[in-house]
């Protein structure tokens, strides 16, 4: 395999399951309960609301136009929410429940957390590489607002601020493992696939990456492999091993000039799909994996649950 290490302008990294330690189903057992009696706890239907989430994350996966994951879920949420219950929404009612679902985000939310460990070796290697020059993107899935992102990278003992991108719903329009989300990075980044490694911890969701481009980097120590990947085709380790990887790494000398931190506008990201594919991309099998992600997310999470996923 050509190393390409000192070759990068900038790198990627996944958050759930790679900075961050986490069992996903334990993560997202507890997110839905806590957002569930949240809601409900102040006067919406708790039931019609769990119907209109998963109806919007599902709608977050499936969207293949310009607009952007939040609007995506947002047009969807309402009318699923007016269908479950039988009452029209006005305006005001809408602004009113995504002030509810801000407020959510900024204190039940973080308190999840206290059920996770960070690991230090995560800190360690965010700091070489911050201390190397090399630019870095978190492109973790964008399905959550910023602020639930930022929260979990708290969590990881990894400062938001170390990313000149952080994914999130506000700012994408795809998610993974639809090769258009890493076109996306790679036109925010301006910078060709081959220049650019992707960190992650899901053979399906961040090995996607690799058709158009990156070179890869999988972190064992919380392995999810869906698609029974032959893990010997890419860098693999430990973060352990990985931050000692980091730090052997040259500085870096071309890094990226200019990062696009918001919405990337679709012509650039079509663009970069096109230079960088290195191999015909069935953009119909993207949407199908991404449908099946988006059911899991919103699936029951049975403590397993994702370490059982398999994907043909």
């Amino acid at each position: 395999m050509e190393d390409l290490s000192s070759q990068y302008s900038a790198i990627c990294f996944d958050l759930d399951g790679t900075l961050l330690p986490m069992d996903i189903d334990e993560f997202m057992s507890a997110y839905f309960q806590r957002i569930a009696r949240f809601m409900q706890e102040r006067g919406m239907d708790g039931r019609a609301f769990m119907t209109a989430l998963k109806g919007g994350t599902k709608e977050m996966a499936a969207h293949s136009d310009d607009r952007t994951n939040e609007e995506a879920f947002w047009d969807e949420f309402f009318p699923v929410y007016e269908a479950q219950t039988g009452q029209a929404l006005t305006e005001t009612d809408r602004q009113q429940m995504r002030a509810l679902a801000d407020e959510f985000y900024d204190k039940d939310f973080p308190l999840i957390g206290e059920s996770f460990q960070a690991n230090p070796d995560s800190a360690r290697v965010i700091n070489a590489l911050h201390e190397k020059g090399y630019p870095l993107v978190l492109a973790t899935m964008p399905m959550f607002p910023r602020r639930a992102v930022e929260h979990r990278l708290e969590w990881a003992g990894v400062k938001p601020d170390a990313f000149a991108r952080i994914t999130s719903y506000e700012n994408s329009k795809a998610v993974k493992p639809k090769q258009i989300y890493f076109a996306e990075q790679l036109a925010a980044i301006g910078e060709p696939g081959s220049r650019v490694l992707m960190v992650g911890n899901n053979t399906m969701e961040d090995l996607a990456c690799l058709d158009v481009g990156f070179d890869g980097y999988l972190i064992m120590d919380w392995l999810l492999d869906p698609v029974s990947f032959d893990v010997d085709t890419v860098k693999h380790s430990s973060m352990a091993e990985f931050a000692d990887w980091v730090e052997a790494l040259p500085a870096c000398t071309s890094p990226a000039p200019s990062i696009m931190s918001g919405a990337v506008p679709e012509e650039l990201t079509q663009e970069a799909l096109k230079t960088n594919a290195v191999r015909s991309i069935d953009l119909k099998e993207a949407e199908r994996k991404a449908a099946l992600v988006a059911n899991a997310v919103t699936g029951k999470h049975a403590k397993g649950d994702a370490a059982s996923l398999r994907v043909d």
